[in-house]
């Protein structure tokens, strides 16, 4: 299971992630970013909201997701805002830059102008906190796989000790995850996306499975 998810993950997620980072990190790089003014802000949203609304078509058949990677994402804003956004290696051009524009894309998430999904806040706060892409990459698959492992130990399948050393087992498979898919983006309106080569489901019966949540009689976890 914990294998096939993170497979899923690293083929539909991952891409969303890497583009956002990237998409980030050029605009709050650039030579044009050098005043945190409105415009500047502007140039930074502007893609990653475009990728967050592919994001959006992409999940709008498995409500269950969507809630859960509009939720997960929202909390990371929050807390970028409200702790690393005021952190002393923040204080140059560049991270004021991502502080505002991260404010900003919360003001908009509250108006219901973007949706905030978890893979796009990731990769652009990665960004802004001057994570590289590579690190930015690997956490996201290990924070993955932690969460897989967590829940496990809140339903009493496994130990902490027990699901610390299966992680550590699982590292491979997640290095080789990282190798393989590492270099997808998500491509809009081209013929390898049309046809599946950048972003895809790899387990439906998983996501079919995810999409019957709300129909469990008690429930413990958003998905």
């Amino acid at each position: 299971f914990i294998r096939s998810s993170a497979q899923n993950q690293a083929r539909f997620a991952l891409p969303f992630c890497s583009l956002a980072h990237e998409q980030a990190s050029q605009q709050l790089g650039s030579k044009d970013a050098d005043a945190v003014t409105d415009d500047a802000v502007a140039a930074v949203l502007e893609p990653l909201q475009r990728i967050d609304d592919y994001h959006q078509a992409m999940l709008s058949s498995n409500s269950v997701a969507m809630r859960a990677s509009i939720a997960q994402g929202g909390g990371l804003l929050s807390l970028f805002n409200r702790g690393y956004a005021h952190a002393h290696f923040m204080a140059d051009e560049r991270g004021q830059l991502g502080a505002q524009a991260a404010k900003r894309l919360q003001r908009l998430a509250r108006l219901g102008e973007v949706r905030g999904h978890w893979p796009v806040i990731f990769g652009f706060v990665c960004a802004a906190i001057g994570i590289s892409l590579e690190h930015t990459q690997q956490l996201y698959l290990f924070q993955f796989v932690r969460q897989i492992f967590s829940a496990a130990i809140r339903l009493n399948l496994v130990g902490p000790l027990r699901a610390q050393a299966l992680q550590c087992d699982m590292q491979l498979f997640v290095d080789g995850l990282l190798t393989q898919h590492a270099h997808r983006r998500v491509a809009f309106e081209t013929l390898e996306d049309m046809f599946g080569e950048t972003v895809v489901y790899t387990e439906p019966v998983l996501e079919l499975y995810q999409g019957m949540h709300d129909r469990l009689y008690s429930r413990i976890f958003n998905s």
